[in-house]
């Protein structure tokens, strides 16, 4: 009896370990497939940018029979899940979001989860939702009011960033026509996420290209005004600045930013620029000072901006390799 428990324990065992080699091997084989092997990490196939299919699609014009019911139309996008409801419904939550700010409102209800309780898809999308808002009259008066929601277009399509990013077209307005001519004018903002999208490209790109006095001058947009500064690495978001120590010379720091996914960018001592993750500074003789984070801008943290993961794996990729040459 003994040995028949210890042969199917085994047996187990060696079950287990295959499945975990069978699961570690797909994942390796699927996740950095659109990291691997590229020259340029933001080029990938045919696949065009996130940032060019909004550029484009940020062109449709709104139907004529909603401008006359009083709709505007706002855009949304999304790549950072590898999940198509997710994606939905943070493109559609983003695509609300600039609505609101357009028309200067605060929604009352808890957005996000109403979104997640009814998600929109693109294959059985829920096209309608009401939702209600504080709203500044124009007159001085605070008031709530009934919103409409109505998303015209959600589309998954490739990108470099993500085989499964999404973007969607939405028009909203005000259900009472008494609300809509008591408000404060509207602003014509159709994505000023896509602006963020498009300075973090630029800051990646440069980053790529391993200038790290370039990287920082991208940062350096005065009018910032008083910025809370992160004070823990788990408040750290894209862009924030942090600063390593020579070990060997403690009066000595180097900058390093913050990319996301735990991975840095800074000047080595005596070497080359490096992206390298948490820990890896040690390697260079360097530590993290855990006292002094700097945020350098506002608007990646205000608008929830997550760097591409798999630009992040490229750009790694591409550095570790640059040292594993540099150090034979």
């Amino acid at each position: 009896m003994p040995r028949t428990v210890v042969f199917l324990f085994v047996t187990l065992l060696l079950i287990a370990g295959c499945s975990s080699s069978r699961i570690a091997q797909n994942q390796d084989d699927t996740t950095p497939i659109t990291a691997r092997e590229r020259k340029d990490c933001w080029e990938f196939a045919n696949a065009p940018t996130l940032l060019s299919v909004m550029r484009q699609s940020m062109q449709t014009p709104l139907e004529p029979e909603l401008i006359r019911d009083s709709y505007i139309q706002t855009f949304g996008c999304a790549y950072e899940e590898i999940d198509i409801e997710k994606n939905s419904i943070q493109a559609v939550y983003r695509a609300i979001m600039q609505s609101l700010r357009n028309r200067n409102i605060t929604v009352r209800d808890d957005l996000m989860a109403l979104l997640n309780s009814r998600p929109p898809r693109p294959e059985n999308l829920v096209r309608e939702y009401s939702v209600y808002v504080n709203m500044l009259t124009a007159t001085g008066k605070d008031t709530v009011a009934s919103y409409q929601i109505r998303i015209l277009q959600l589309e998954v399509v490739q990108t470099v960033e993500s085989h499964l990013s999404v973007w969607t077209r939405v028009a909203t307005r005000f259900q009472h026509r008494e609300d809509h001519y008591r408000a404060l004018p509207v602003s014509n903002e159709r994505s000023a996420f896509v602006n963020v999208m498009e300075k973090a490209q630029r800051v990646l790109s440069i980053t790529q290209d391993n200038k790290i006095d370039k990287v920082l001058e991208a940062f350096a947009s005065p009018g910032n005004g008083a910025v809370a500064q992160p004070r823990t690495l788990a408040e750290l978001t894209f862009g924030d600045q942090l600063y390593l120590v020579d070990e060997s010379n403690p009066n000595r720091t180097y900058p390093a930013l913050f990319l996301g996914k735990g991975i840095l960018f800074t000047s080595l001592p005596k070497q080359d620029e490096v992206v390298f993750k948490f820990g890896e500074e040690r390697l260079f003789g360097l530590r993290l000072n855990p006292y002094d984070f700097r945020r350098l801008s506002t608007e990646f943290e205000e608008f929830g901006y997550k760097a591409p993961e798999t630009i992040l794996q490229c750009m790694f990729l591409k550095s570790s390799k640059k040292k594993l040459s540099t150090n034979r």
